[in-house]
């Protein structure tokens, strides 16, 4: 069986690093967002949860940045290169995906590396964890902002967090549990995704590289993993 090289190492280390980040911060901040769990860790362990909140909240943008942007710049580039180039059918593909997402059965318009989902996806991710970033900047430093300030910045970083779950809790689904779109989770975890998947998700995409070695096959793709 042919796959399709799709994701390097650096993509997926920053993806999984990013995916543990917000694990751990959304966990030890659900104390602050929710009193029933603040009850269960009790003060010590609030104290516990609020100092690896910010370690991790501190650390893992930096280290994510800095994968993508010093390990896998080319990636990196055409990725956000990609969620601003739109065209009809990606308007199309947003239309009819939401019967595809529950279940449905639809002709999708062909798509690039990124269908527009997945654009969404990432844009949403973006622009919600700089949100998070900076207001998660402003609480640790909120002796700076007046008081008037940091009443908001409150709801509004528990709120986007909310938001961000949502997103990824969608993001999850489809890499785990829709029928269709299974096989995009290995393409996060080994790097490599079917020919059919690539044709039938991704054509434009597929068509750009069926005939470069972007393409293996299957025994060459398990080769590789022991050797490694």
């Amino acid at each position: 069986m042919k796959r399709i090289k799709r994701f390097n190492v650096a993509e997926r280390v920053a993806h999984w690093s990013q995916a543990f980040a917000f694990v751990v911060l959304f966990l030890t901040g659900a104390g602050l967002i929710f009193q029933f769990f603040g009850d269960f860790l009790g003060v010590e362990g609030l104290r516990r949860a609020g100092l690896l909140h910010r370690v991790i909240g501190i650390s893992f943008p930096v280290i994510v940045l800095a994968v993508l942007v010093l390990l896998t710049p080319k990636t990196t580039r055409e990725w956000l290169k990609s969620l601003v180039s739109w065209n009809k059918d990606d308007i199309r593909f947003l239309m009819l995906f939401p019967k595809e997402f529950f279940g449905g059965h639809v002709k999708l318009p062909p798509q690039g590396k990124f269908n527009a989902g997945e654009k969404i996806n990432s844009l949403l991710v973006i622009f919600s964890s700089a949100i998070m970033v900076i207001t998660g900047w402003m609480l640790i430093f909120r002796h700076l902002f007046p008081a008037w300030m940091v009443v908001w910045i409150h709801p509004v970083h528990a709120g986007t967090a909310l938001l961000l779950a949502a997103v990824i809790l969608a993001h999850a689904y489809l890499g785990l549990g829709h029928p269709s779109s299974r096989e995009a989770m290995k393409g996060m975890v080994k790097g490599t995704v079917s020919e059919t998947f690539a044709r039938e998700h991704h054509l434009l995409w597929y068509e750009q590289v069926k005939d470069t070695d972007y393409v293996v096959v299957e025994k060459e793709v398990e080769q590789t993993a022991l050797e490694s």
